[in-house]
Protein backbone atom coordinates (compact mmCIF):
# COMPACT_ATOMS: atom_id res chain seq x y z
CA UNK A 1 0.00 0.00 0.00
CA UNK A 2 2.91 2.36 0.68
CA UNK A 3 4.26 1.83 -2.84
CA UNK A 4 0.79 2.37 -4.29
CA UNK A 5 0.45 5.58 -2.29
CA UNK A 6 3.55 7.00 -4.01
CA UNK A 7 1.64 7.36 -7.31
CA UNK A 8 -0.70 10.20 -6.24
CA UNK A 9 2.16 11.77 -4.25
CA UNK A 10 4.26 11.89 -7.41
CA UNK A 11 1.33 13.22 -9.45
CA UNK A 12 0.72 16.00 -6.90
CA UNK A 13 4.36 17.09 -6.77
CA UNK A 14 4.71 16.93 -10.53
CA UNK A 15 1.60 19.06 -11.08
CA UNK A 16 3.15 21.80 -8.95
CA UNK A 17 6.85 21.59 -9.76
CA UNK A 18 6.74 20.58 -13.41
CA UNK A 19 9.46 17.97 -12.80
CA UNK A 20 8.48 14.82 -14.65
CA UNK A 21 9.80 11.34 -15.24
CA UNK A 22 8.26 7.95 -15.93
CA UNK A 23 7.51 6.64 -12.44
CA UNK A 24 6.79 3.16 -13.74
CA UNK A 25 10.53 2.74 -14.31
CA UNK A 26 10.89 2.60 -10.54
CA UNK A 27 7.76 0.67 -9.66
CA UNK A 28 5.28 -0.65 -12.26
CA UNK A 29 2.30 0.18 -10.06
CA UNK A 30 3.21 3.88 -10.15
CA UNK A 31 2.05 4.06 -13.76
CA UNK A 32 -1.54 4.11 -12.49
CA UNK A 33 -3.26 4.29 -9.10
CA UNK A 34 -5.44 7.41 -8.81
CA UNK A 35 -6.53 8.55 -5.36
CA UNK A 36 -9.76 6.51 -5.43
CA UNK A 37 -7.84 3.29 -6.19
CA UNK A 38 -5.47 3.95 -3.31
CA UNK A 39 -8.38 4.56 -0.96
CA UNK A 40 -10.19 1.40 -2.04
CA UNK A 41 -7.03 -0.70 -1.63
CA UNK A 42 -6.37 0.82 1.79
CA UNK A 43 -9.97 0.19 2.85
CA UNK A 44 -9.72 -3.43 1.76
CA UNK A 45 -6.55 -3.84 3.81
CA UNK A 46 -8.06 -1.84 6.70
CA UNK A 47 -5.19 0.65 6.49
CA UNK A 48 -7.19 3.62 7.78
CA UNK A 49 -4.12 5.87 8.00
CA UNK A 50 -3.54 5.58 4.27
CA UNK A 51 -7.22 6.16 3.56
CA UNK A 52 -7.04 9.51 5.32
CA UNK A 53 -3.67 10.42 3.83
CA UNK A 54 -4.85 9.68 0.29
CA UNK A 55 -8.01 11.73 0.71
CA UNK A 56 -6.14 14.66 2.24
CA UNK A 57 -3.58 14.49 -0.56
CA UNK A 58 -6.32 14.55 -3.20
CA UNK A 59 -8.03 17.44 -1.48
CA UNK A 60 -4.73 19.31 -1.17
CA UNK A 61 -4.00 18.89 -4.87
CA UNK A 62 -7.47 20.21 -5.67
CA UNK A 63 -6.80 23.23 -3.46
CA UNK A 64 -3.48 24.13 -5.09
CA UNK A 65 -4.87 23.60 -8.60
CA UNK A 66 -8.17 25.29 -7.71
CA UNK A 67 -9.99 22.24 -9.02
CA UNK A 68 -13.10 22.71 -6.91
CA UNK A 69 -15.10 20.20 -8.91
CA UNK A 70 -12.68 17.48 -7.83
CA UNK A 71 -12.70 18.74 -4.25
CA UNK A 72 -16.51 18.53 -4.34
CA UNK A 73 -16.30 14.93 -5.56
CA UNK A 74 -13.83 13.95 -2.84
CA UNK A 75 -15.87 15.52 -0.04
CA UNK A 76 -19.11 13.93 -1.23
CA UNK A 77 -17.55 10.55 -2.07
CA UNK A 78 -16.04 10.14 1.41
CA UNK A 79 -18.53 11.95 3.66
CA UNK A 80 -17.46 10.14 6.84
CA UNK A 81 -14.01 11.72 6.60
CA UNK A 82 -15.55 15.19 6.53
CA UNK A 83 -18.54 14.79 8.82
CA UNK A 84 -16.58 16.46 11.64
CA UNK A 85 -16.96 19.73 9.70
CA UNK A 86 -20.67 19.52 10.46
CA UNK A 87 -20.08 19.52 14.22
CA UNK A 88 -17.62 21.95 15.79
CA UNK A 89 -17.31 19.70 18.84
CA UNK A 90 -15.93 16.86 16.71
CA UNK A 91 -13.05 18.88 15.28
CA UNK A 92 -9.63 17.93 16.64
CA UNK A 93 -6.31 19.66 16.13
CA UNK A 94 -4.92 16.41 14.73
CA UNK A 95 -7.24 17.01 11.78
CA UNK A 96 -5.99 20.56 11.20
CA UNK A 97 -5.05 20.10 7.52
CA UNK A 98 -8.30 18.53 6.36
CA UNK A 99 -10.19 21.07 8.49
CA UNK A 100 -8.34 23.96 6.86
CA UNK A 101 -8.70 22.75 3.27
CA UNK A 102 -12.25 21.58 3.86
CA UNK A 103 -13.10 24.98 5.32
CA UNK A 104 -11.74 26.89 2.33
CA UNK A 105 -13.52 24.59 -0.12
CA UNK A 106 -16.73 24.96 1.90
CA UNK A 107 -16.62 28.76 1.68
CA UNK A 108 -16.06 28.49 -2.06
CA UNK A 109 -19.10 26.25 -2.50
CA UNK A 110 -21.12 28.43 -0.15
CA UNK A 111 -20.69 31.30 -2.61
CA UNK A 112 -21.38 29.10 -5.62
CA UNK A 113 -24.46 27.28 -4.35
CA UNK A 114 -25.77 29.44 -1.48
CA UNK A 115 -26.50 26.19 0.31
CA UNK A 116 -26.40 26.72 4.12
CA UNK A 117 -24.47 23.55 4.96
CA UNK A 118 -21.41 24.85 3.14
CA UNK A 119 -21.24 28.16 5.00
CA UNK A 120 -21.79 26.31 8.29
CA UNK A 121 -18.93 23.93 7.52
CA UNK A 122 -16.67 26.86 6.77
CA UNK A 123 -17.68 28.62 9.97
CA UNK A 124 -17.04 25.47 12.02
CA UNK A 125 -13.54 25.22 10.54
CA UNK A 126 -12.96 28.91 11.30
CA UNK A 127 -14.10 28.48 14.92
CA UNK A 128 -11.71 25.55 15.33
CA UNK A 129 -8.76 27.54 14.04
CA UNK A 130 -9.66 30.46 16.25
CA UNK A 131 -9.00 28.14 19.20
CA UNK A 132 -6.02 26.35 17.67
CA UNK A 133 -4.29 29.60 16.70
CA UNK A 134 -4.03 30.40 20.41
CA UNK A 135 -2.33 27.07 21.08
CA UNK A 136 -0.06 27.07 18.04
CA UNK A 137 0.01 30.49 16.33
CA UNK A 138 3.06 29.59 14.22
CA UNK A 139 1.16 26.88 12.37
CA UNK A 140 -2.46 27.99 12.73
CA UNK A 141 -2.78 31.77 12.76
CA UNK A 142 -2.33 32.27 9.01
CA UNK A 143 -4.91 29.56 8.38
CA UNK A 144 -7.33 31.28 10.76
CA UNK A 145 -6.94 34.65 9.02
CA UNK A 146 -7.42 33.14 5.56
CA UNK A 147 -10.55 31.27 6.61
CA UNK A 148 -11.82 34.48 8.19
CA UNK A 149 -11.14 36.37 4.96
CA UNK A 150 -13.17 33.79 3.04
CA UNK A 151 -16.04 34.11 5.52
CA UNK A 152 -16.13 37.88 5.03
CA UNK A 153 -15.82 37.38 1.26
CA UNK A 154 -18.83 35.05 1.37
CA UNK A 155 -20.77 37.59 3.43
CA UNK A 156 -19.88 40.47 1.12
CA UNK A 157 -18.00 42.34 3.84
CA UNK A 158 -15.25 43.82 1.68
CA UNK A 159 -13.45 45.86 4.35
CA UNK A 160 -13.10 42.98 6.79
CA UNK A 161 -12.18 40.58 4.01
CA UNK A 162 -9.31 42.85 2.97
CA UNK A 163 -8.13 43.15 6.56
CA UNK A 164 -8.14 39.39 7.00
CA UNK A 165 -6.39 38.71 3.69
CA UNK A 166 -3.70 41.22 4.67
CA UNK A 167 -3.31 39.56 8.08
CA UNK A 168 -3.04 36.09 6.52
CA UNK A 169 -0.40 37.20 4.02
CA UNK A 170 1.58 39.12 6.65
CA UNK A 171 1.61 36.10 8.97
CA UNK A 172 2.81 33.71 6.25
CA UNK A 173 5.61 36.14 5.38
CA UNK A 174 6.60 36.48 9.03
CA UNK A 175 7.05 32.74 9.41
CA UNK A 176 8.30 32.04 5.86
CA UNK A 177 5.38 29.74 5.02
CA UNK A 178 5.93 30.09 1.27
CA UNK A 179 3.27 27.58 0.23
CA UNK A 180 0.62 29.24 2.37
CA UNK A 181 1.76 32.70 1.34
CA UNK A 182 1.18 31.60 -2.25
CA UNK A 183 -2.28 30.27 -1.40
CA UNK A 184 -3.26 33.38 0.57
CA UNK A 185 -2.15 35.71 -2.22
CA UNK A 186 -3.89 33.59 -4.86
CA UNK A 187 -7.18 33.54 -2.97
CA UNK A 188 -6.81 37.28 -2.38
CA UNK A 189 -6.33 37.76 -6.14
CA UNK A 190 -9.60 36.00 -6.84
CA UNK A 191 -11.31 38.06 -4.16
CA UNK A 192 -10.05 41.33 -5.65
CA UNK A 193 -11.09 40.18 -9.11
CA UNK A 194 -14.60 39.51 -7.81
CA UNK A 195 -14.91 43.13 -6.64
CA UNK A 196 -13.40 44.55 -9.83
CA UNK A 197 -10.08 45.77 -8.42
CA UNK A 198 -7.80 44.87 -11.32
CA UNK A 199 -4.65 46.49 -9.90
CA UNK A 200 -4.82 44.50 -6.67
CA UNK A 201 -5.71 41.37 -8.62
CA UNK A 202 -2.52 41.68 -10.66
CA UNK A 203 -0.47 42.52 -7.56
CA UNK A 204 -1.71 39.45 -5.70
CA UNK A 205 -1.17 37.17 -8.71
CA UNK A 206 2.42 38.39 -8.93
CA UNK A 207 2.99 37.89 -5.21
CA UNK A 208 1.48 34.43 -5.36
CA UNK A 209 3.72 33.60 -8.31
CA UNK A 210 6.81 34.75 -6.42
CA UNK A 211 5.89 32.70 -3.35
CA UNK A 212 5.29 29.57 -5.44
CA UNK A 213 8.73 30.04 -7.01
CA UNK A 214 10.32 30.25 -3.55
CA UNK A 215 8.51 27.06 -2.58
CA UNK A 216 9.66 25.28 -5.74
CA UNK A 217 6.26 25.00 -7.42
CA UNK A 218 7.54 26.27 -10.77
CA UNK A 219 4.79 24.81 -12.96
CA UNK A 220 2.08 26.31 -10.78
CA UNK A 221 3.89 29.67 -10.80
CA UNK A 222 4.14 29.64 -14.58
CA UNK A 223 0.41 28.97 -14.85
CA UNK A 224 -0.29 31.90 -12.54
CA UNK A 225 1.85 34.38 -14.43
CA UNK A 226 -0.19 33.69 -17.57
CA UNK A 227 -3.21 35.06 -15.72
CA UNK A 228 -1.66 38.52 -15.78
CA UNK A 229 -2.25 38.50 -19.54
CA UNK A 230 -6.00 38.04 -19.13
CA UNK A 231 -6.78 40.37 -16.22
CA UNK A 232 -9.34 41.95 -16.19
CA UNK A 233 -10.75 39.08 -18.27
CA UNK A 234 -12.31 36.14 -16.50
CA UNK A 235 -9.72 33.66 -15.29
CA UNK A 236 -10.64 30.28 -16.78
CA UNK A 237 -11.67 27.42 -14.53
CA UNK A 238 -9.60 24.25 -14.45
CA UNK A 239 -12.56 21.99 -14.89
CA UNK A 240 -16.17 22.17 -15.95
CA UNK A 241 -18.59 19.44 -14.97
CA UNK A 242 -22.17 19.67 -16.11
CA UNK A 243 -23.22 17.24 -13.39
CA UNK A 244 -22.15 19.63 -10.65
CA UNK A 245 -23.33 23.15 -9.81
CA UNK A 246 -22.03 25.83 -12.19
CA UNK A 247 -18.51 26.97 -11.36
CA UNK A 248 -16.82 30.30 -11.90
CA UNK A 249 -13.48 30.37 -10.17
CA UNK A 250 -13.54 34.15 -9.86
Amino acid sequence: ILQLFLAPVYKFLSSLSGITFDPSTLLPQLAVAPIHDVVQTALAKKETVYVRLAVVLGLGESLFLRDFANAYKIMTRYPKLFQMLDDRQQLRITEFEVTFIGGLVSFYWARETREPQWIQRGMNALAAFEDWSKLSPWDSLHRYHLLKAELHHSQGDIIRAIESFDAAIANTKKHHHYSYEAIACEWAAHFYDSIGNNDKTKEMIQKSHDAYIKWGAVKKAEALIKLLQVVPSVIPSTMQNQNQPSMSFL
